[in-house]
């Protein structure tokens, strides 16, 4: 079994691949809204969560586990994880995507998977030569959440973006929430973006039967409503108590 864990919906569009790709493994997703967004909680309580997490995915049979949410790989989990499971950040296997002919490139993360640093951290070894800009998204991620209406959202990155338009030769969608927006971030940079969604892992040695679980930390209901909306899924979706 395969675990997608993300602290939203953002990792969706992730599994969504992911199982057309092995459609017989069986894979379980966990979305912890009883504390999204991630990008605003400090590193020692993102540690505490995901430690919970992990091990909750794990405990339900998950010997893979894919941490679909950047800001959560930013906190270094998947050398971090204290149990069993293969722990797979999506950092680096994303950074992998970026074209070799793009020398400047934009970054669009969380405050916090931009404080980290670490898609610079780790452009800088695959491609030193790169000039790479991290830019903060504080409000997106909520507001992608909370599915707002397309054009605020092209309004916010208008304001908080017009200034990069065509300046750089790629941005990376560094948070699985963003794509969700990425007809707004075309329109606003006119650049081509990267995202997750098509990193490459490897196949399941075992394959299972094609099940598929989604449970939130929140509202069954509302995760129901969100998949309906922006994957025209119609989908159960159970409501778990992570303990401590």
């Amino acid at each position: 079994m395969i675990g997608v864990f993300d602290s939203g919906i953002g990792g969706l569009r992730l599994l969504d691949q992911l199982r057309q790709r092995w459609g017989q493994e069986d894979f379980i997703y966990l979305a912890d809204q009883a504390h999204v967004p991630y990008g605003s909680l400090d590193r020692d309580t993102l540690l505490e969560l995901l430690q919970q997490n992990l091990r909750w995915l794990e405990d339900q049979g998950a010997k893979t586990i894919v941490v679909a949410c950047n800001t959560a790989s930013a906190t270094g989990i998947a050398r971090r994880y204290i149990g069993q499971a293969q722990v797979i950040e999506i950092i680096s296997k994303t950074c992998e995507l970026i074209p070799e002919s793009a020398r400047k490139i934009l970054v669009l993360a969380t405050p916090f998977t931009v404080q980290s640093h670490r898609y610079k951290q780790v452009l800088a070894q695959q491609r030193p030569q790169a000039e790479v800009k991290e830019v903060g998204l504080s409000c997106l991620a909520f507001m992608i959440e909370h599915l707002c209406p397309k054009q605020e959202i092209l309004a916010y990155l208008q304001g908080e973006l017009r200034a990069y338009r065509g300046q750089y030769d790629a941005a990376v969608l560094a948070c699985t929430h963003f794509p969700f927006a990425r007809e707004q971030f075309a329109e606003v940079l006119q650049i081509p973006l990267i995202d997750s969604e098509s990193i490459a892992l490897e196949a399941p040695k075992k394959a299972g039967q094609g099940t598929l679980r989604i449970v939130t930390t929140g509202s069954g209901e509302q995760l129901s409503r969100q998949l309906h909306q922006l994957m025209r899924w119609d989908a159960v979706c159970e409501h778990v108590q992570i303990e401590k």
